[in-house]
């Protein structure tokens, strides 16, 4: 028996279209889309199902009348007011809906458990003062003042950042997918980082299809938005990390201030010879840092003129370009996957929901839901993290 033919709007298919621009859709899903808008092929009721699955948009959603409208707040605090963001991915929003669930778990869990109000979560919103922000930071998160430059490298730097992070109660969540579904990639042009704040269990979340060094950027970043108490949508490009106004350009002051400190910054650069894109490279590699900042600090700090620094960011860009697609080649996806796992979640979260879960108070069903988990990988992660204390 032939599948029946349907008819969807063409409005429904340009937002579906939208929808899924970030999203990893097979040509041939997109293909078909555009021609369903344009007349050309009509879709049957099996192959809306089939497209339904593909792009995780929910069946009834293709026979609306009217584009449905998705709230997704968060994307109003986008960093670069890009249009195509109006429409957020679904992995986005999936994303955004997780995190949101497990940081009310997590405000619940420690009120109950007594926690009072974070005091520096906000504590800059008057401020907006940038020495004495990163003064603040370095002092709570127990850091010197060359603590990035002390690693080994940028991936080390990371990893010790977020533990100090954790230390202070902020909660740090990672991923380069939605859930555990492979096919379900986070698009790093979509976004690089998020924050939700909340005075007592903020939220850092952090792209991990970036580069290391990108990494390292955004949780600097999103920091100083837990610090003015605002939440953040953080979507620049490469080429973007310096917005000239606002609450931005304060947050990416800072940052930049607390991976590469003024004081240290100018003997480097002093000591580093060669032209300016070799003395950033070499700058860069002293403070474990992306090219990019370097190259925005030696230009506002008078190192390299505007015409020399737009022509580094140009070949930057490039350069960080044919990495990204470099790393949609690479198929491997390598190492310990319960190791992985564990990288990915907050310590703190996992160790607080084991405990309220061998309590009673959380049901086991919840507990894999919000770590992606099921009875057996639950355990698994537990002992990669290192179980209840």
């Amino acid at each position: 028996m032939a599948s029946v033919s349907v008819h969807i709007k063409p409005e429904i298919i340009s937002w579906i279209l939208n929808t899924v621009q970030f999203e990893d859709i097979t040509g041939s899903a997109i293909e078909l889309l555009r021609k369903w808008q344009t007349g050309e092929k009509i879709p049957t009721f099996n192959q809306v199902e089939d497209m339904s699955k593909k792009t995780k948009i929910p069946f009834g959603y293709f026979f609306l009348e009217k584009p449905p409208i998705e709230s997704c707040p968060l994307v109003e605090y986008r960093t670069v007011g890009s249009a195509s963001i109006a429409t957020p991915s679904r992995n986005l929003i999936d994303t955004i809906d997780l995190m949101t669930d497990i940081q009310e778990w997590m405000v619940e869990y420690v009120t109950d458990n007594g926690q009072e109000e974070l005091e520096y979560v906000g504590s800059a919103a008057d401020i907006m003062d940038i020495p004495t922000v990163v003064k603040d930071i370095r002092k709570r998160l127990d850091i010197d003042v060359s603590w990035c430059a002390d690693r080994q490298n940028p991936e080390e730097a990371f990893r010790f950042i977020i533990e100090k992070i954790e230390d202070i109660h902020i909660l740090v969540m990672m991923s380069g997918i939605v859930g555990n579904n492979t096919r379900r990639k986070l698009n790093i042009d979509e976004f690089r980082a998020f924050t939700l704040v909340n005075k007592f269990a903020p939220l850092i979340f952090i792209n991990s299809c970036d580069s290391d060094t990108g990494k390292l950027f955004s949780i600097a970043h999103e920091l100083v938005h837990v610090w003015i108490g605002e939440n953040s949508f953080y979507n620049a490009r490469n080429n973007e990390y310096f917005v000239d106004h606002g609450t931005e350009k304060f947050c990416n002051a800072v940052a930049a201030e607390l991976l590469i400190p003024t004081e240290l910054f100018e003997d480097k650069w002093k000591n580093c010879d060669g032209e300016a894109a070799e003395r950033i490279n070499k700058t860069a590699k002293i403070f474990r840092c992306s090219k990019f900042v370097v190259a925005r600090k030696a230009f506002d700090y008078g190192k390299i003129s505007k015409v020399v620094y737009e022509q580094i960011i140009r070949e930057l860009t490039l350069k960080y370009k044919a990495w990204q697609e470099s790393q949609k080649e690479n198929k491997n996806s390598g190492g310990d996957y319960y190791r992985t796992q564990a990288s990915k979640m907050d310590r703190n979260f996992v160790t607080a929901l084991a405990r309220n879960t061998c309590e009673g108070k959380t049901q086991y069903t919840e507990a894999y839901r919000l770590t992606n988990t099921n009875r057996k990988t639950f355990g698994r992660l537990l002992e990669e993290i290192g179980g209840v204390s």
